[in-house]
C-alpha cells in the first residue's frame, strides 16, 4: 500500500514463548522483584504527584541531579531515557539519519539494526560470529557512528577499552552499550569520558526494573544537550519513572546485592555447562550462551520440561547456540536437571 514505507518489510512484532514454565530464563531479566516496602515507598511519592499534569522540566532537572549523584557522575553528563532502547535510539537521532553511516557488529542486540532501518541510517554490518573479536582497522570506514556493546548480548564478552579508544580517535560518535554493567562492574566511562564523542548507554531493566523501562545516557555536555533536545525531555518520561529515578538511592543497595547473587550463580551454572561439555562462553552479563548439537531438538526439550531459554541460533554466526538467563538458585537447578538429561545426546564436547 502506498501510505506505508516501501523500504521496510513489515513483519510480526517481537515475540517470546507464552507457554507455562517452571523456570523463566529467556529474557535477561532479574529473577527478583523489588521488595514490598520499597515499592510502597515509591508509590507514596507517586501518590503525591499530580497525575493530571505533565512532568515539568524543573522536576526532571531535580531528579536528574539526585540520580547523577547516586551513580557518581555530573548532572551535565547524563540524560534520563525511556529504557535502554531510547538510549540507543538517541544515538541514531543525534548522529545518524539519511546520508550518514554507522558500523554494527553482529551477533548483537537486534535493536541496532532495527533503529538503523527506522532512521534511514546506512548500516555497515560486520558478522563476527561466536568469538566476537573486533579488528580496529575496521573503524576506518568513514562512519558517523560506531556501535559497540560491552558485555555483548548474547556472547557475553567485554570490549577492550583500547579498542574503544581507537574507535574514538576516528572522530565518529562512539556508542558503547553497557546495559549489563551491574553484572560486569566494568565501564569505559571513567577512563575515556574526556572524549567528547563518547556516548555510553545503560539500562535499569537487566538488574531489576524491566517493567519500568528506564535507562540513561552518559556523554559530553554537547551530546547530552543534543540527546535531551531530540528526546524532548521531560516529556519522554512518566511521573512514575521520575519517582523511581528520584528514589534510586533507596533501592540501589538492593540492586547491588541481587546483582552479586546473580554473578555467583552465573559462575556456578557456567561450571556445570563446562563440565557437561556444552562449551559455554565466558560471560560478564546475567546470561550464558552455550552450544548444542541440534538447537531445535534441545530447545524443545527445555520447553517440554517447563524451562524457557532463548534460541539464538538464528543470529548471524550462532547456529546451534542457546542462551540461558541466570535465575534464582531453584530455577537454575531445574535448568541444570534438564541439562544433565540432554548432555549424552546434545553436548558437542
Amino acid at each position: 500500500m502506498g501510505f506505508l514505507r516501501d523500504d521496510i518489510e513489515f513483519s510480526s512484532p517481537f515475540t517470546v514463548s507464552q507457554k507455562p514454565y517452571k523456570a523463566k530464563l529467556d529474557q535477561n531479566e532479574s529473577p527478583y522483584d523489588l521488595p514490598e516496602e520499597l515499592k510502597d515507598l515509591i508509590l507514596e511519592e507517586v501518590k503525591r504527584m499530580e497525575w493530571n499534569r505533565y512532568p515539568q522540566p524543573v522536576i526532571y532537572n531535580e531528579v536528574k541531579e539526585i540520580f547523577a549523584q547516586e551513580i557518581g557522575v555530573s548532572p551535565k553528563n547524563i540524560a534520563l531515557t525511556f529504557g535502554g532502547d531510547q538510549a540507543i535510539l538517541s544515538a541514531f537521532w543525534v548522529g545518524g539519519g539519511k546520508g550518514r553511516k554507522c558500523s554494527i557488529y553482529e551477533p548483537t542486540y537486534p535493536m541496532f539494526r532495527h533503529y538503523a532501518l527506522a532512521t534511514s541510517t546506512e548500516a555497515d554490518i560486520k558478522v563476527l560470529g561466536e568469538n566476537f573479536t573486533i579488528d580496529p582497522s575496521d573503524f576506518k570506514g568513514g562512519y558517523h557512528i560506531i556501535f559497540l556493546v560491552s558485555p555483548n548480548n548474547p556472547t557475553g564478552n567485554l570490549i577492550d577499552k583500547e579498542i574503544v579508544r581507537e574507535a574514538l580517535e576516528t572522530g565518529a560518535l562512539v556508542f558503547v552499550d553497557e546495559a549489563y554493567f551491574p553484572f560486569s562492574g566494568i565501564t569505559v566511562w571513567e577512563d575515556l569520558k574526556d572524549y567528547p564523542n563518547l556516548m555510553v548507554g545503560r539500562s535499569l531493566s537487566k538488574s531489576l526494573l524491566a517493567g519500568m523501562r528506564m535507562g540513561y545516557v552518559l556523554s559530553s555536555e554537547e551530546v547530552i544537550r543534543a540527546v535531551e533536545h531530540m528526546n524532548f525531555v521531560p516529556y519522554n518520561l512518566t511521573s512514575f519513572q521520575l519517582a523511581i529515578f528520584k528514589n534510586f538511592g533507596k533501592i540501589g543497595e538492593y540492586i547491588k546485592k541481587i546483582s552479586e547473587e546473580i554473578v555467583r550463580e552465573r559462575e556456578r551454572v557456567f561450571k556445570v555447562l563446562d563440565e557437561l561439555g556444552f562449551k559455554p562462553f565466558r560471560s560478564f552479563a546475567n546470561f550464558i550462551m552455550f552450544k548444542v548439537k541440534d538447537h531445535k531438538t534441545a530447545y524443545q526439550a527445555f520447553v517440554d520440561e517447563g524451562v524457557r531459554v532463548r534460541d539464538v541460533s538464528s543470529l548471524p554466526g550462532l547456529y546451534n547456540h542457546l542462551r540461558v538467563t541466570i535465575g534464582r538458585r531453584e530455577e537454575n537447578e531445574i535448568f541444570i536437571e534438564v541439562l544433565r538429561k540432554l548432555a549424552p545426546i546434545q553436548a558437542p564436547r
